[in-house]
């Protein structure tokens, strides 16, 4: 990714740069556009449809579709956004006759989607997400959006999204519009590969595959700490018990195989019940060795009972 963009800008430079040779894709692509994007101007001269293009990279997109389409009957105006001194936007003007050229006179009106092509959703996708849509950087946190004024319209998009690709949309309705997000790791990569941003979406995935890893070594060093910090406290919990049976009874009172565990523990303090095991002769496993401390132990907390009565 170019230094100096941030991850939306990233997502639109790939797409508004992907191929639109393919004519049906295109015709998709532009339908999802003048949904998110177009309205219907009635004037004296007649009706048109206008496009307004938040800047002049995503109309530049559009009139590489219409290329594409064999369009060439539009006018665009560039202007400048208020409020942002270098910024621009664009407003496409095509006359009505064009919907039926790509054969969307009668969706133009509809609020409803019939899609059964995955790849023909993804192309109106696409348009619709330059249109209206967004994503937050995926190193801070996952989430795609589309903010649209007709929230039943948005629902349509979301039951495709779930049925179809297995997504899990939500709608929340805000002020003056309804936005649908995507806030799962995997439904972000979904998505982003359904509308086309290949490279984007293997951008999430290897930040999830970091994230995973990241994730392994810190509940294995966690797990580590809480484990150095339990045998901590037991090895303590040993060392006071022998030394309360080196203060009564002493330990060579001990029987042979406690005595020997109990001299092992008090010169090496540092080490695990595994490796104390080894040194003993014979060698003892783990649960061997734990079983002995346990026993001196109780011996301890005996002696130490009764020096109390």
């Amino acid at each position: 990714m170019r230094s100096g963009i941030n991850f939306s800008e990233f997502v639109r430079h790939e797409l508004c740069s992907s191929s639109a040779d393919d004519p049906k894709l295109a015709a998709n692509e532009v339908y999802g556009f003048i949904k998110a994007r177009g309205s219907l101007n009635l004037s004296q001269s007649g009706a048109e449809i206008l496009v307004r293009f938040p800047n002049v990279q995503t109309a530049r997109r559009f009139l590489k579709l219409l290329k594409a389409l064999s369009v060439r009957d539009y006018q665009m105006v560039v202007f400048s956004v208020k409020g942002l001194r270098s910024a621009r936007g664009a407003l496409v003007s095509l006359g009505l006759e064009f919907l039926e050229d790509i054969d969307m006179k009668g969706s133009f009106w509809e609020k409803i989607i019939k899609y059964r092509d995955p790849a023909m959703f993804g192309a109106f996708l696409r348009g619709f997400y330059l249109g209206c849509g967004s994503i937050l950087n995926p190193a801070r946190t996952y989430h795609w959006e589309l903010t649209y004024h007709d929230g039943e319209f948005l629902q349509q998009i979301a039951g495709i999204l779930s049925r179809t690709f297995g997504l899990e949309p939500k709608i929340k309705r805000l002020k003056h519009a309804y936005r649908l997000s995507l806030r799962r790791a995997q439904d972000v990569v979904e998505v982003l590969h359904l509308i086309g941003a290949i490279e984007a979406a293997n951008r999430v995935e290897e930040l999830i595959r970091q994230r995973s890893i990241a994730s392994d070594v810190n509940r294995s060093m966690n797990f580590i700490s809480a484990n150095a910090d339990r045998i901590g406290r037991s090895t303590v919990a040993q060392l006071e018990a022998l030394q309360i049976i080196e203060e009564t009874i002493g330990i060579d009172s001990l029987d042979e195989d406690l005595r020997q565990i109990a001299k092992l523990r008090l010169e090496n303090e540092d080490l695990s019940l595994r490796e104390l095991g080894e040194l003993m002769t014979p060698p003892m496993s783990k649960s061997m060795v734990y079983s002995r401390l346990r026993k001196i132990m109780n011996i301890a907390r005996n002696l130490a009972r009764e020096r109390v009565e």
